[in-house]
């Protein structure tokens, strides 16, 4: 009996062996295989994290770089954009300034070159729309200086020529002054020198003589001059109004480019509005000037 017991209890410890230990083995294996696979795979989600982590800052870095340069792009585009506002007023100013005959052509547009130096480095920091816009304000400048320098050249030829007759009625009257003072001391000192008088009173009336052609002379010149020089400056401020309307295109693509926003259509309307209150003033003073 126990030689038999031994030997049940002995199987079932065998079978208990080779049931459970492999079993328990097999999954022990298992258990240890995950915690490695965990392991690995824990391992793995750091590296793409540290990774991860490494892009986004990565990512972080370069969009602050772009931010500044941008930034640096808008601050040098202002710069010249303000120098380039200037550059334009002063154009502007300098097609009203044609219609003061008192300065020199050289005096007007003696800002010129510079100004269009100015206006040309938008070519190298502005958009495409900005520069097409403002290539075109300047074309219209410089054609329009041209043309107003021309005809403006028949006004100082005038003017000149009025000049040159009021210096001379200007010495034959200080001439005739000295005669009539010459006759006043004769009759006064009684003197009996008759040709002598005579004489004088002959170079009297010369110079009188002379005196009133110069006033028809510079009359008739000044009734010509009036009023081309009225003609002419309606002209400068009409060519004012047409290259000042080639402005808002400038404007509008800068201000684009800046990101200062504006409603176009809002702008539009200040704009046309100012330039519609111009129009009228200037128009009813030329009217009044006409009539007077």
């Amino acid at each position: 009996m126990f030689s038999a017991g031994v030997v049940i209890g002995g199987g079932i410890i065998f079978l208990f062996i080779k049931s459970f230990i492999p079993s328990y083995l097999n999954e022990k294996a298992k258990s240890l295989a995950t915690k490695e696979d965990i392991a690995d795979i824990t391992d793995e989600i750091e590296g793409v994290k540290s990774g991860y982590s490494s892009v986004l800052e990565e990512l972080k870095s370069e969009n602050k770089l772009k931010h500044a340069s941008i930034e640096r792009e808008k601050s040098i585009k202002k710069e010249v954009y303000l120098h380039a506002v200037e550059a334009i007023t002063r154009s502007q100013n300098m097609i009203v300034n044609f219609s003061n005959l008192s300065l020199a052509n050289e005096d007007i547009t003696v800002n010129m070159v510079e100004d269009s130096g100015i206006m040309a480095k938008i070519q190298i920091v502005g958009s495409k729309e900005t520069v097409k816009a403002t290539t075109a304000f300047m074309a219209a400048i410089g054609s329009k200086t041209l043309e107003l320098i021309l005809e403006r050249s028949a006004l100082l030829d005038r003017k000149s020529s009025i000049e040159v007759l009021e210096s001379l009625k200007e010495k034959a009257m200080n001439d005739l002054e000295s005669y009539l003072k010459m006759m006043k001391n004769i009759n006064l000192e009684d003197h009996q020198n008759n040709d002598l008088w005579l004489r004088i009173k002959a170079q009297v009336d010369f110079e009188q003589g002379q005196v009133d052609q110069y006033k028809n002379d510079i009359a008739k010149i000044w009734n010509v001059q009036s009023s081309e020089h009225i003609t002419f400056t309606q002209k400068c401020f009409n060519t004012f109004i047409e290259v000042s309307g080639l402005l808002p295109p400038i404007i509008l693509s800068v201000r684009n480019e800046l990101d200062l926003d504006i409603e176009p259509e809002d702008y539009l309307n200040i704009f046309n509005n100012n330039l519609d209150t111009g129009k009228k003033v200037f128009g009813d003073f030329f009217l009044k000037l006409k009539a007077y």
